[in-house]
């Protein structure tokens, strides 16, 4: 056969990739899925995230959902000019071949 060499060739390089890859097992058992892809000798440094009280939290989100129901309205009265627009443009034209 004449693509046997390629076909072995494939099945050589994806046995290679697979050794150079952590094992899955390990990583879904407790809480080990930091230690996957470091050196043991490396400490671990996790982004310190802030933390907002309860009541700054739901005034941030409330601001989030009314900035983007502005953008949504703001888009649809965009799509709905250009929709109108162009209808027009359209009718205009219709009665301008007649």
């Amino acid at each position: 056969m004449s693509g046997s060499g390629h076909v072995q060739d494939m099945n050589n390089r994806i046995k290679q990739n697979r050794a150079q890859r952590p094992s899955k097992r390990p990583k879904f058992k407790e809480n080990n899925r930091e230690n996957i892809y470091q050196d043991s000798d490396k400490k671990i440094n996790r982004p310190n995230f802030k933390t907002v009280p309860e009541k700054e939290l739901i005034e941030i989100i409330k601001h989030i959902r009314e900035r983007a129901e502005k953008e949504r309205k703001r888009a649809f009265l965009i799509y709905g000019i250009f929709f109108f627009t162009g209808l027009a443009v359209i009718v205009a034209l219709l009665i301008w071949m007649n």
